[in-house]
């Protein structure tokens, strides 16, 4: 077998044409096809049947709920794998045991030993995708780490993710579900559920955030035929929370404590407790302690994050209209009465007119930027949409700097896409 290096490994994906939605507008709901991926995994003798799994599927809140569950698993001392997209910095972040990324070494000899299986399918005239290359090396990875548990984070969608080639996963867990990826997903809550519900096989247990109506429809309709339990976990009353973080108490009384700011977080935490109690009803060894402290411990940079107290700087990585929706609700919540400074950057092929509505009434100015993804929205154009809406705007420049922006704004607010946080810090 051929031993690549970890440059070699990262140069290889790097080359890989990345996913482009479709440009015409139109629902697409067969673009995908986890042909390849299968076949790759067949030559591997089908590494996904190995391993236990949880797997999560939404819209909003993917990330923070899978941070939450690891946290509460490894302060269990279960050995708890976690495959997240996307990566900020480097692609190590998408693979993680306990709570660490994966090494250069381990990168590098697991990409070594699934390179050979995909020059062969190449060579036949299939083709497999980044993604679903790096999911295979994720099941690869986590068996070589002796996991006890998986958590599998959905990157779009559900049913034709790359995640969803796996058996039943213990338990299913449902974020809140919203418009996004329209042009792949459907145009409608009920279509994106119906995708994102892809996941729910016969075996599992759902554990699913509150949703809209049409969503819990489709939700109790699959979960029916699939003949699972669902459970869509109540609301938690809020005790006290400020910048530094939040007390709550969920529908059954339990009281908590997290770090973690935004409004939305809580009921990220409430669905990631129900999901760990689930673990424990199936033989995980989760005691409440080990779930109070996992909770606390959390931390998830890029969602409501604090970066400077003076003025208050908070950068989010919400990209869609719900996530644009809970992202006032958090600044207005935090911040009630001031005025906020925007630093946007934005993808062209979001709802860009829908965050900007949702958003600007309560900007003081705002300022643009580049996403750095060849999908953006070109900063002199999304100011240019900002100014139409009467909010002053301006492209960030050598001349406008971070620095000077906080010197006149009572709160700086960097948002818009997840990708702008690997690019700002």
């Amino acid at each position: 077998m051929m031993k690549y290096s970890y440059k070699e490994a990262v140069d290889f994906f790097k080359s890989m044409p990345h996913f482009t939605p479709p440009a015409d507008g139109g629902v697409k709901k067969d673009f995908f096809s986890l042909d390849a991926e299968l076949a790759l995994l067949e030559k591997l003798n089908r590494p996904q049947d190995k391993l236990k799994y949880v797997h999560i599927a939404g819209t909003n809140g993917k990330g923070s709920t899978t941070t939450y569950l690891a946290n509460i698993l490894n302060e269990a001392s279960v050995v708890t794998g976690a495959f997240t997209s996307p990566f900020l910095y480097r692609y190590n972040e998408m693979f993680r045991v306990n709570g660490r990324d994966i090494s250069d070494a381990d990168f590098a000899e697991v990409f070594s030993q699934v390179k050979p299986a995909y020059d062969e399918l190449a060579n036949e005239g299939i083709f497999v995708s980044e993604y679903e290359f790096l999911t295979v090396m994720a099941f690869i990875y986590f068996i070589k780490m002796g996991c006890e548990l998986v958590l599998l984070e959905v990157s779009m969608g559900g049913r034709m993710d790359t995640t969803n080639v796996i058996p039943a996963p213990l338990v299913s867990v449902i974020t809140p579900i919203s418009y996004d990826h329209m042009t792949i997903l459907g145009n409608t809550l009920t279509e994106i559920a119906t995708e994102k519900a892809g996941i729910i096989k016969s075996g599992t247990t759902v554990v699913s955030a509150k949703q809209e109506p049409e969503v819990v429809h489709v939700l109790e309709e699959v979960c029916a035929k699939q003949s699972v339990s669902l459970e869509i976990v109540k609301a938690s009353q809020i005790i006290n929370r400020d910048i530094h973080g939040q007390r709550f108490i969920t529908s059954d009384g339990m009281d908590y404590e997290t770090t973690m700011l935004g409004t939305y977080q809580i009921d990220n935490a409430a669905v990631a407790i129900a999901a760990a109690r689930k673990l424990g009803e199936k033989g995980y060894p989760i005691t409440e302690e080990a779930i109070r402290r996992g909770i606390a411990n959390t931390k998830w940079f890029g969602r409501f994050t604090l970066l400077s107290d003076n003025p208050p700087v908070i950068i989010d990585g919400g990209h869609n209209r719900q996530g644009a929706t809970v992202l006032r609700q958090s600044l207005e919540e935090y911040f009630p009465g001031k005025k906020i400074t925007f630093v946007l950057g934005i993808l062209a092929d979001k709802e860009v007119d829908i965050i900007l509505d949702t958003l600007l009434p309560i900007a003081d100015r705002c300022y643009t930027l580049a996403v750095p993804n060849p999908r953006t929205m070109p900063p002199e154009k999304l100011a240019e949409m900002i100014r139409t809406r009467g909010i002053d705007a301006a492209v960030l420049s050598d001349d406008i700097t971070l620095d000077n922006i906080k010197e006149k704004a009572e709160v700086v607010c960097i948002a818009g896409s997840l990708y702008l946080i690997s690019n700002c810090f």
